[in-house]
Formats: structure tokens, C-alpha cells, sequence
């Protein structure tokens, strides 16, 4: 199968949704199909990167660095080179960038069908009035038009599906985000007290909250240890609020790091995960499980399904801080339990890219039988 991936970003531009594309893709490319990405850059060209054919189209007023725009006839030009390259599938991920809505009328341009897969588990969460406005406003309008022209619609979670039904009205199909596997069998050194923050440091993350509780922990009398993955606008905030905690010592501010670093920073260590935004499934979940470490978390999608096959994550009963701090008192208050040690053992093949990428491509092969049914 040929398919074409039409996305706002795309590596090495970073972030959950170009991960699940870039890892998806080359997967695909590693099971013999034709992977091209249609995707926006200041620097245009075609390349081919990983076996991932990779053509950068023009982009225009990028907005905080993650939204911006094609140029006007886009969606003609990328229904030509569909047609040119005997594309069987397009896939489009997230209801509101440019590109999905630029990806669907292409789509049906060259009459082949179109698979979204859509991050969101709700509306845009910001501190800024304006900013829910506006992004409601694109989602009742373009988000929506996408979530209903599309062939096939997919959630990376539970509550990513429900929302989708409640703003389009569209049954969605859970596609669950997943990992890298792993083939190291080293033995991992169990560090429960050492604290991990994985994420961009922008309001409604976390990164307060997670600072706040390394200082109520060390205030009780635990030798905890943290360190803080990831960057954003918050930064100097942040360096500011370990300061004037005196946590300078404590905590390690490391900023963005490869994801092999974000691994071996999880490797039996605690993942805490104090996020209010509204995340889809943060494959960190799935990355501290797999490094054999464990995870405290605020209510997220996906946390729930780990927790019921008995993997090692704890649920906060609500997102306040003190839910969290009471949760990690519970976690660090005694040694690993027989039951919770089995589950760190326990493999996560069922949550890798091997596995979902063929999920994929039968899902795409029923979307291409029942279009051309039509």
C-alpha cells in the first residue's frame, strides 16, 4: 500500500503527534508499504529519511511555534501529486490544524480515502480567554467538518473518542498511542524516589505542581531526587520557583533531551504526571512502564486501560495537589509488592509500533473497501 501522511509538522520539529506519525510511518516503511509525508517548513524540498519519503510545502504566520499555515491552492497541488503517486490512503492527524482540512479536500480530490486520527481528548485548555475562543470557534467549524468528511476516524484513547462523538457526532475507533520496543534485557535498579517531570513547560502541565510536591515531600523526611524533561515558555518561571523553594539541589532542570534520554532517566524511577490540559495518551505512560519504573498520575486518557491489565500505575482520586502528594506518599511508603514487581516484568508488546502499525493498515485496507464499495 502507498499511503501519504498530510500533517502540520513533522520531525525534526518535536511533539507528541509527530512522533506517533514519524514512528508510524516508518514502521509501515519497514513492513514493505510506500510512506510519503506532505508536511509544512520555513525550508522547502523533498527528501527521503528513513525510508520516509518527506516533501516540505511552504508554511506562513506560525503561531506559538506549533500552528501554521500552507499557502492558498495547497489542497489542489497536494490532490495532483496524490493522483501523480497512485496514493491508496491519506492520513490526517488532529481536527484543527490547517493541514487535516487541507488533507481531506485532497483526499477527496483524487477520490482516495481519508483516515484521521484524531490527539485531542476536549477542548484547547489555555489561561488566555481569547485563545478558548478562538480555538472553539475552529473546532465547531473546521474541526468539525474534518471529523465528518473523513473515511475513517480514530482516537488515540477512551476519552479522545468520547470527545469526538460529542463535538462531531462520528463513532470513532480507539487507536491507541504505543512505544519503541525494547530488546535490552539489562536489570534495572529499582530508584522509587527518584522523580521524573516529562513534558513542555507551559501552563496547565504540571511543572508547578510537580515542584511543589518534591518540596512537601523533602519537607516530611523522604531523600527524594528529581529531575524535569522538556522545554517551553515557562522556563525561567520555573528555574525562578526551584529557587525560591531551595530546590536547586534537589531537582535537575534538563531540558529537552532524544527520547533514548527520556528513557534512561525513566529506568526504575517514578514518573509523576500532574497534567490538567487535555492530552490524548502521552506514550511517557507507556515509556516509564517500559524502563520498569512506575507512574503517578492525575485522572488521564489511557492511564486507566494500564492500570486495569495490573501495570504499575497509580490514579490520583482527583487533580488537586494533594491527591498527587497522597498517592506518592502511598507509592513511596513501602517496597514493591510480588504482585506490582510481575507487572514491572511484564512485557508491553501489545503497546509498541510493531504491533499498531499493523493495526493500521488493516484499518486502512477496510476504509479502501468500503469507499470504493460506495
Amino acid at each position: 500500500m502507498k499511503f501519504a501522511f498530510i500533517v502540520n509538522n513533522y520531525p525534526p520539529r518535536v511533539g507528541g503527534v509527530e512522533m506517533h506519525v514519524a514512528s508510524l510511518a516508518r514502521h509501515l516503511t519497514d513492513a514493505g508499504h510506500s510512506v510519503i509525508v506532505y508536511t509544512l517548513h520555513e525550508t522547502q524540498g523533498r527528501s527521503v529519511e528513513g525510508g520516509v519519503t518527506v516533501v516540505r510545502l511552504p508554511e506562513y504566520l506560525r503561531v506559538q511555534g506549533i500552528l501554521g499555515f500552507p499557502a492558498l491552492g495547497t489542497a489542489r497541488r497536494v490532490a495532483r501529486a496524490l493522483r501523480a503517486e497512485a496514493v491508496d490512503v491519506v492520513s490526517v492527524h488532529t481536527r484543527f490544524f490547517p493541514m487535516s482540512w487541507v488533507g481531506l479536500r485532497a483526499g477527496r480530490r483524487a477520490g482516495v480515502p481519508v483516515v484521521h486520527t484524531e490527539h485531542g481528548s476536549g477542548y484547547v485548555v489555555s489561561d488566555s480567554a481569547l485563545v478558548r475562543l478562538a480555538s472553539r470557534m475552529v473546532d465547531h467549524t473546521v474541526g468539525r467538518a474534518v471529523l465528518r468528511g473523513a473515511d475513517t476516524v480514530l482516537g488515540v484513547s477512551e476519552n479522545v473518542v468520547s470527545f469526538v462523538a460529542r463535538l462531531s457526532g462520528r463513532r470513532a475507533r480507539v487507536f491507541y498511542n504505543a512505544i519503541e520496543g525494547s530488546d535490552s534485557e539489562t536489570q534495572v535498579t529499582q530508584r522509587p524516589e527518584h522523580l521524573v517531570f516529562v513534558g513542555r513547560m507551559v501552563p496547565g502541565k504540571g511543572w508547578d505542581v510537580f515542584v511543589d510536591c518534591v518540596a512537601r515531600l523533602r519537607a516530611d523526611g523522604l531523600q527524594i531526587t528529581a529531575e524535569m524533561l522538556g522545554d517551553g515558555p515557562d522556563m525561567s518561571a520555573l528555574r525562578a520557583h526551584i529557587e525560591a523553594l531551595g530546590l536547586a539541589d534537589a531537582i535537575a532542570v534538563r531540558g529537552r533531551v532524544d527520547s533514548q534520554a527520556v528513557r534512561e532517566s525513566l529506568r526504575g524511577a517514578t514518573l509523576v504526571n500532574p497534567t490538567t490540559l487535555a492530552e490524548g495518551f502521552q506514550t511517557t505512560l507507556l515509556e516509564a512502564l517500559a524502563e520498569q519504573g512506575r507512574v503517578v498520575t492525575y485522572p488521564v486518557p489511557g492511564a486507566q486501560a494500564l492500570a486495569a491489565e495490573g501495570r504499575s500505575v497509580t490514579i490520583t482520586a482527583d487533580r488537586t495537589e494533594s491527591a498527587l502528594l497522597d498517592a506518592l506518599r502511598a507509592v513511596l511508603s513501602g517496597s514493591a509488592s510480588s504482585d506490582e514487581s510481575d507487572a514491572m516484568d511484564a512485557p508491553l508488546d501489545s503497546w509498541t509500533w510493531a504491533t499498531r502499525s499493523r493495526e493500521y493498515v488493516e484499518i486502512c485496507e477496510r476504509s479502501i473497501g468500503s469507499t470504493r464499495a460506495k
